[in-house]
């Protein structure tokens, strides 16, 4: 920002005129690089517009000054600063205006003036069906529908309430065990019930809720009937809601504290997910496509953040805080394609901060389940108990379910590793002058001491006998090993199949061009980004109805074998079918580490491939995106075997990551994901890293390398990776093959899209 203001100055320009011209510049920047926004078939931002395009054309509003909002690579703190219960309680009105103003917009005022007429009246077996319309505001011009179902027995009862109506399995269980189920008629039309909050849009036109917004407010509404009603024990209220209409319950509690507990169930982006993890490296739905294809579920001011989530003021943990300390259980599948168990348990651990804060941890739990998006009768069960047990009905021991469960403090208790980085050297940046056998020990010490392996004896005998099987994830996820359908497609796609044993007791899926009779194919092995929820099967196309906007996501593995190569994928340990394998790994290899076994997977996966008569051992490749260009790195560093890589959006220069520079860095390896918790002991004196990322890249040479750096990632400032990226150049041209290391900084943000993926692949086939 100062340079702006000293141009400003300089040219006699007002300084706000400056920033606007910023802004507008970010605009065009973000209008080339998004997806043009979809029309929602059954909503409408307001009375205007249906678009984000149409919202921007009519009222001009510009994207944020990005450089004056600080970069917040973690979740943002609701606690800042916070020391007392009275300082939390006055900050939640300010985190609730910042929620409506970048997220879900402005809610009116609560009515004052809420009529409610009961409409029909019958029974049922041995409950009572009463059907009430609610009217309310200008002229009691709003009106909901909600329907209550009211069991045999002396009350108050507790509330079961939702907008799931009774044609969908939702509110049986709740009757049954006792509970008042209420329905409020505000949820996506496509359910069949119609969307009451849709006409609010023109009984509040100076309001811009949005459409979840307009859900969640209806909660509200349906919430100050129950509290008149005697039947009701006003303290006993529970909200839940699946899939986007989990995001709407937990909006409501977080603003509702009327809502004694809440169960958000598998709203994932937007809901229990923070935005900051759901970014293209993990695969799942973005701001971008969910601000996009449906533009009208959030306030048209989100999609400015997509690429710059790092620069949201609050996140979805803000919402999981607000509800503190009234009961909320987090819930989702951990293999849903739309989720991610590790931003669930992020978000987890951030309210459970608060939760401690307030002296009632056991109100939150979490729960990810077995299964992907849709839940079952069994799912309901465990609602109830979870609300028996807030509600101190049928008090039961909390839930925490981990799928990753990692912890910087718990592997440093495991290992018994301590570090003093003031006993490292600071590190200069001419790494290109390192010996080759010192730049191998710094790789080797960040990923730990390898235990020693057999190799696997089963590739003598018949390389492509495999015993190994994947589990039932493999049949969730539509491998071809569990699918015949799958396999049919793949043939259609002009493809053969074959599945190829390597590791300890591993298996990998080879693609290859149909009808191949002979010679040796060259090959390439495809490392996934941060997918937890699927590992390698990023929307494959064989998996796709061709209609998903996550589509240009995924590696297409069709054109790679057209262009004649062989194309070999698995799931690194902790993802897809292997996402449960990583949770006890330190306490089983405290000395080892996540990325030195990923390592190690990845060279077996060469070893059983130089076994096959199909391929040349000599034409082994790698392509990565994300955490695939980190491992791609490591393992080109390591194995002379490896003929070129890859690397999309991997290289990360350690040293320069401090924290001034607004980025994850270390933290990313040594607390989130837990790859090389070594790493950590060096936080806030990166310059004494002894290994870096450019070590890896320097091994590399001479050997034909891509590296792709987005000019606009967030994960590694493009500067700074251009500066390492220099250095370690410098082994190419002693080398005498400086033409050999291909560096490409386009314009965009950390994305694996169709266009670069052409681009890899165009490289591939020369080289």
């Amino acid at each position: 920002m100062r340079y702006v203001f000293a141009l400003a100055l300089l040219l006699g320009l007002p300084i706000s005129a400056q920033i606007e011209n910023k802004q507008r510049a970010t605009l065009a920047e973000l209008l080339r690089l998004l997806r043009p926004s979809h029309v929602p078939p059954d909503g409408r931002i307001n009375a205007h517009d249906k678009t984000w395009e149409d919202w921007l054309r009519r009222t001009g509003e510009l994207p944020p000054d990005f450089d004056a909002l600080p970069s917040i690579p973690g979740l943002p703190d609701p606690l800042l600063g916070i020391t007392t219960p009275a300082q939390w309680a006055a900050r939640k009105p300010h985190l609730r205006d910042q929620i409506q103003h970048w997220m879900f917009g402005k809610f009116p005022p609560n009515p004052s003036n809420l009529r409610a007429t009961v409409t029909a009246s019958r029974r049922e077996g041995r409950v009572t069906v009463r059907e009430v319309l609610l009217a309310f505001g200008p002229n009691h011009r709003g009106t909901l529908r909600i329907e209550l179902i009211i069991p045999d027995g002396k009350g108050p009862f507790p509330v079961f309430l939702t907008n799931h109506g009774h044609n969908r399995p939702w509110i049986y269980t709740a009757v049954r065990r006792g509970y008042i189920a209420c329905v409020y008629h505000a949820t996506d039309p496509r359910y069949g019930n119609g969307d009451d909050s849709d006409a609010w849009v023109e009984v509040y036109p100076e309001y811009d809720f949005s459409v979840l917004a307009r859900w969640a407010w209806a909660a509200s509404r349906a919430v100050d009937y129950l509290v008149t009603l005697p039947e009701v024990d006003k303290s006993k209220i529970g909200l839940t809601g699946h899939s986007r209409n989990g995001k709407q319950a937990l909006l409501a509690a977080a603003f509702d504290e009327r809502i004694a507990a809440v169960i958000p169930s598998s709203g994932n982006s937007g809901e229990c997910d923070p935005w900051r993890y759901t970014t293209e490296p993990f695969a799942n739905e973005s701001i971008e496509l969910l601000a996009g294809a449906q533009s009208h579920w959030f306030h048209p001011r989100l999609r400015f953040f997509s690429g710059r989530e790092d620069k949201l003021p609050v996140d979805q943990n803000t919402l999981l805080a607000l509800v503190a300390p009234r009961g909320l259980m987090l819930y989702s599948g951990y293999a849903e394609s739309a989720g991610n168990p590790v931003g669930f348990e992020q978000a987890y651990r951030d309210a459970l901060r608060v939760y401690r804060f307030l002296g009632r941890e056991q109100n939150v739990w979490l729960r990810l389940r077995d299964g992907e998006h849709a839940t079952t009768a069994g799912d309901i069960e465990s609602f109830i108990d979870f609300f028996d047990s807030v509600f101190d009905r049928r008090p039961r021991p909390k839930v925490e379910t981990w799928i990753n469960g990692y912890t910087f403090d718990k592997w440093r208790s495991l290992s018994g590793e301590s570090i003093d980085p003031r006993s490292y050297p600071v590190r200069d940046s001419k790494i290109s002058a390192l010996p080759t056998g010192k730049l191998r020990k710094q790789i080797e010490w960040a990923l730990g001491e390898e235990p020693p392996g057999a190799p696997n004896m089963q590739l003598r005998a018949n390389p492509l006998e495999v015993s190994s099987v994947e589990g039932w994830l493999a049949g969730l996820f539509r491998r071809p090993s569990a699918d015949s359908a799958v396999r049919d497609r793949i043939t259609k796609e002009g493809m053969a199949w074959t599945e190829v044993p390597f590791g300890d007791g591993l298996k990998a899926d080879l693609f290859y061009p149909a009808g191949h009779k002979s010679g040796k194919l060259p090959v390439v092995i495809w490392l996934h980004p941060y997918t937890y929820q699927y590992g390698w099967s990023i929307y494959a196309p064989w998996t796709s109805t061709g209609n998903d906007a996550r589509m240009d996501q995924r590696p297409t593995f069709p054109s790679l074998v057209k262009r004649g190569f062989a194309v070999l994928a698995f799931d690194q340990i902790g993802f897809g079918a292997r996402v449960l394998d990583s949770k006890e790994f330190y306490e089983r290899y405290p000395k080892w580490s996540l990325m030195g076994k990923m390592v190690s997977d990845t060279r077996a996966a060469v070893d059983s491939l130089t076994q096959l008569d199909l391929i040349d051992p000599s034409r082994i490749y790698l392509m990565g995106y994300s955490l695939g260009a980190k491992l791609g790195l490591l393992t080109t560093a390591l194995d002379p075997r490896i003929r070129g890589l890859a690397a999309v959006a991997g290289f990360d220069p350690l040293r320069l990551d401090t924290p001034d520079r607004g980025v994850e860095g270390i933290r990313h390896y040594s607390h989130l994901h837990g790859l090389m918790p070594r790493l950590g002991f060096f936080l806030g004196a990166e310059a004494r890293l002894p290994f870096d990322f450019d070590a890896a890249l320097a091994l590399a040479a001479p050997r034909p390398v891509l590296l792709i750096a987005p000019t606009l990632d967030r994960y590694a400032r493009s500067a700074d990776v251009k500066a390492e990226v220099n250095e370690a150049r410098k082994r190419w041209e002693v080398l005498s093959r400086p033409d050999a290391l291909t560096f490409e900084t386009p314009t965009g943000f950390n994305r694996f899209r169709r266009d670069t993926q052409e681009r890899v692949f165009t490289w591939l086939a020369a080289n």
